[in-house]
């Protein structure tokens, strides 16, 4: 590093101080218009995915969604124009525009070199994580609080050397006359970290958008899905008790009783007690499963039906359970146990279509714009982060697609938009064309009445 850049590193590094230390004496001092608060979404994570088996089926189903897409580093080709790259990457939702969209790519873009930091970030983002482990737990903080943090411990360049995740809920806002001008990272045993001014640029923060504009600034911070859904959460878990309890203490499941309107033929109470013995050994219980029973006696088995407040229990838990997959769009279809093929296939589509591909894409976004662009800068190259969408079937294209693609474009080009590799044969890059086609005017016949 050059003199001149260390003296004037020192130079801001002396000015942030200066700063930082006169908003912590406005905001001790209390005239000044420096204000802390406290945000705890700590019971989304608590009450909301760890202890609700719902919420945990729909978070788990979108994140394992979400990770079928692999993220890849490129470098903008030489005298290529990427405008057509970044025009189909936000039109991918449907099969023909994702094969589009891998295309263009192609054409644009090529793969970054293996050795760079950059990609080696994307494998092992700190010393603890794999990307995979790291993403996942940034994608659930994501969807449970309706936001998520990262931060990176970088050089005088801001290229990130390593990428950590932060629990919103340990993340309180620094506001200075109404704008957010750093955050507060609360560790453990009461110690903290401060990312204020410049070093706010060390934070990512995904957020869902919020529409609550008061006094405690909560248009700063991510909007849960479970604020909107909190009642039908409770009604899940009141839901969920009532129905263990009404199992627990349940009574009869049947009655046996005569068949036969004699009453000479009707169980004395000796017989009464031996049936019900004989009844509790023979056909209650795990090793009675599946077995065969011989009775001699005139008797009928008449069952029980479950009660209304069972049976409103029920209704109960499939309303909240539908609405709670309403929340983040997911078709709760997909939680269906028997589902039809159609049924499930237009679900799945729609999930990717709706939910993933959104995701998928403002992330990607926020990625290119906090993590790559530094690198940019120090390398100047035009690096691009992309995901790898040709791994879900729902993108793929049919076979009537492709054939169509097949008239229009070369061989290589379709193996692209298919996720394959191209060919080497020279003929892979030609487009074949049918022979035999003439123009109808060739075939008019001047015929005279």
């Amino acid at each position: 590093m050059s003199l001149f850049r260390r003296k004037k590193t020192r130079k801001n590094d002396e000015v942030r101080k200066q700063e930082m230390l006169k908003a912590l004496q406005s905001y001790l001092i209390g005239g000044g218009s420096v204000l802390w608060y406290s945000f705890n979404a700590e019971d989304f994570i608590k009450n909301g995915y760890t202890s609700n088996a719902d919420i945990y089926s729909i978070i788990k189903k979108i994140v394992d969604k979400a990770n079928v897409a692999t993220p890849y580093i490129y470098v903008d080709k030489e005298g290529v124009k990427s405008k057509k790259y970044l025009t189909t990457k936000y039109f991918r939702d449907t099969p023909i525009g994702a094969a589009k969209h891998r295309l263009e790519v192609h054409k644009a873009l090529d793969f970054a070199d293996e050795n760079l930091d950059l990609v080696k970030l994307l494998k092992n983002p700190n010393e603890q994580q794999t990307w995979r482990e790291f993403i996942t737990l940034v994608r659930v903080f994501y969807h449970v609080q309706g936001e998520a943090f990262i931060y990176r411990e970088a050089g005088d360049d801001d290229c990130a050397l390593s990428l950590h995740v932060i629990p919103a809920h340990r993340m309180t806002p620094f506001i200075d006359n109404g704008n957010l001008v750093g955050w507060r990272v609360y560790l453990f045993n009461g110690q903290y970290r401060d990312f204020v001014y410049d070093d706010m640029k060390a934070i990512l923060h995904m957020k869902m958008p919020n529409p609550l504009f008061d006094d405690k600034f909560s248009h700063f911070r991510g909007l849960s899905p479970l604020v909107a859904g909190l009642k039908y959460l409770k009604l899940d878990d009141v839901a969920i008790e009532s129905w263990v309890k009404s199992v627990e203490n349940e009574g009869a499941k049947g009655l046996i009783s005569p068949n036969h309107p004699n009453p000479e033929l009707w169980l004395t109470p000796d017989q009464v007690d031996k049936t019900q013995d004989t009844v509790d050994k023979k056909i209650h219980g795990t090793d009675n499963k599946n077995k065969i029973v011989v009775s001699a006696m005139p008797l009928q088995y008449t069952q029980i039906g479950l009660s209304p407040d069972a049976l409103n229990i029920t209704k109960g838990l499939q309303h909240a359970g539908y609405k709670l997959c309403d929340l983040w769009g997911v078709p709760a279809t997909l939680f269906d146990p028997n589902p039809t093929y159609q049924n499930m296939k237009a679900a799945s589509e729609r999930f990717v279509k709706e939910v993933i591909l959104p995701y998928l894409s403002a992330e990607e976004d926020k990625l290119n714009s906090w993590l790559v662009e530094p690198f940019r800068r120090r390398d100047n190259k035009n690096y691009v982060l992309d995901y790898d969408l040709s791994s879900y079937d729902e993108l793929r294209l049919s076979v009537d697609q492709t054939d169509a693609f097949l008239k229009t474009h070369t061989i290589n080009e379709v193996r692209v938009m298919l996720g394959s590799d191209e060919l080497e044969e020279e003929y892979a890059n030609q487009v074949f064309v049918q022979q035999g086609f003439v123009p109808l005017s060739d075939y008019d016949i001047d015929i005279q009445i």
